[in-house]
């Protein structure tokens, strides 16, 4: 059934029914649920599904809702940020078109709950009129739950290459100054982007 919660966490029906039931399955390890449900339902209880990043939360309990209603969850519950519109796109790109990384080194992660890293990178000169055809991110296997999001600035064109030999927490009190002359995203990912 279609459910929505109020800003007190509380759950109720929703009384436009919206999603509708596909497939079910159950047996003695899996239960597996296929819905389907309009982009835009113009039903202000559901959100509309764009083609940008959404948070989708999920909770299960182990018995079957009853009569009363659901049943509280417990720590059967988590979130996973999501493009669920992804259209495939046919790779057009030439494995020998020229390209380069920009990688941080051995950045330490804080025991605590949100760290800025900056780092600032030189990238090759180019003689002649390039066009930039893909951007990705390169996260280091097993560090991906670390990484929330990526913002690639232009810096200042003046200043001198010893600013490249380190990196250093964003918006601290002992951050260079270098580091303010970035103001121009150009590059922008997060979780769930590619």
């Amino acid at each position: 059934q279609d459910y929505f919660t109020d800003e007190n966490r509380v759950l109720k029906k929703d009384p436009q029914q919206d999603y509708h039931l596909e497939y079910a399955m159950e047996n003695s390890t899996h239960t597996i649920l296929a819905f389907s449900r309009e982009l835009h339902t113009c039903d202000t209880n559901d959100k509309s599904i764009t083609e940008s990043t959404v948070r989708v939360i999920w909770a299960y309990h182990h018995k079957d809702m009853g009569e009363a209603g659901q049943n509280y969850h417990g720590s059967n519950r988590g979130t996973k940020s999501l493009r669920l519109l992804n259209p495939e796109r046919e790779e057009v790109l030439s494995a020998s078109l020229p390209y380069f990384d920009l990688t941080n080194k051995d950045v330490p992660v804080p025991d605590k709950d949100t760290t800025y890293w900056c780092q600032m990178f030189k990238i090759p000169v180019q003689h002649e009129k390039h066009h930039v055809t893909k951007v990705e991110p390169l996260i280091q296997k097993g560090h991906e739950n670390l990484v929330h999001h990526i913002l690639l600035y232009q810096c200042s064109s003046n200043l001198n290459d010893s600013v490249l030999d380190y990196g250093h927490e964003c918006y601290h009190p002992n951050m260079p100054d270098s580091f303010l002359t970035c103001e121009t995203v150009i590059f922008a990912w997060a979780i769930g982007g590619e």
